[in-house]
């Protein structure tokens, strides 16, 4: 099956479900023999191979069961080139109900959901630009009087919107301006070949040059904090497996559905917002009752005996004595 599969991957959209017979890790089984490595050795490397992986689910993780054993064997699964789509997409499996011993898998598909206000990150490559410790130093000296507090929050709030201007002016498609950038550069080496004493033409290649440089740089820096770890071998930066990797991050994050308090299942995106709000309004806003100190139950425990209880009283009284005076004397002092 395994090498069917190696053989009929496409470079398109690919979405393949069913019962695979098989199981990805320990986890996807409960009782019965445990899972060795063997068994579960061919199923995931052909996963890697092809870049394949489960679709988003909610319901019942394990798919099957004989009422001894249960497994997660009946799986959803989707290529990268999936994660592309402009679409949401998500499973839910069902309960096997009384004529299977197999979880029915019900696949949704709808426009994607807009996404709300991107939040502000920090890049670094920000710091490399001239302008830079000027803009900083320039939303920071503003006067603002308030608490410690309000005055730091009100200055990062100025702040983001200054630096996000420098971001677009300056830094915005990076990878795109680094193309524009080499093809300029190379335009101008071009004539310059023709006319290799010209003095414009030269101070110009060498400023193109040094602009190409802090691009790619800048780019180079970009990258390496996106993906938290060292540039891309062979400049493999911005294709379609970049951006993949990234959609698919974004999608295991998202919410498709939920089941609503009322055992309901819901797609819409406003109700899994407030399923979570009203979930946690009344799991921190509920009290229990409590059941009142019984004077019994403590004299069952250890007590201090009355001369015992008499020396820490004293001992007490005589720290808080020794406490007054001290405030006593910094006050007339």
């Amino acid at each position: 099956m395994w090498a069917d599969l190696r053989r009929w991957s496409v470079d398109s959209l690919w979405l393949l479900l069913g019962d695979f017979n098989s199981i990805l890790s320990q986890e996807d089984k409960h009782n019965g023999e445990p899972v060795s490595t063997y068994e579960i050795s061919d199923f995931r490397e052909c996963c890697s191979d092809l870049g394949i992986g489960d679709l988003n689910s909610t319901g019942s993780h394990f798919t099957w069961t004989n009422g001894t054993v249960w497994t997660k064997i009946d799986r959803v699964m989707v290529n990268t080139h999936w994660y592309s789509m402009q679409q949401m997409a998500h499973v839910h499996f069902g309960t096997p109900r009384a004529f299977s011993d197999h979880s029915p898998s019900t696949v949704q598909l709808g426009l994607r959901a807009p996404q709300g206000k991107r939040n502000f990150k920090f890049f670094n490559m920000w710091t490399t630009h001239p302008h830079f410790l000027e803009t900083i130093s320039q939303n920071w000296s503003l006067d603002a009087y308030e608490t410690h507090m309000y005055i730091l929050c009100k200055k990062l709030k100025l702040l983001k919107g200054s630096l996000r201007s420098l971001n677009n002016l300056h830094f915005s498609h990076i990878s795109e301006r680094v193309a524009r950038a080499a093809k300029v550069l190379d335009d101008t080496q071009l004539l310059l070949q023709n006319d290799m004493d010209n003095g414009q033409l030269l101070a110009l290649e060498k400023q193109l040059r040094l602009n190409l440089v802090n691009l790619k740089s800048a780019e180079k820096m970009f990258f390496s904090q996106k993906l938290k770890c060292a540039f891309f071998k062979e400049c493999d930066k911005g294709c379609k497996f970049f951006h993949s990797l990234m959609n698919q991050r974004h999608r295991r994050r998202h919410i498709p559905a939920i089941v609503r308090s009322d055992g309901m299942l819901t797609t819409s995106a406003e109700e899994v917002g407030r399923e979570f709000v009203s979930y946690y309004k009344e799991l921190l806003g509920t009290s229990k009752h409590t059941i009142p100190l019984r004077a019994e139950v403590v004299q069952c425990g250890a007590c201090i005996n009355v001369d015992s209880h008499a020396i820490s009283l004293l001992q007490f009284r005589l720290m808080t004595l020794n406490r007054f005076s001290s405030v006593w004397m910094i006050i007339k002092l």
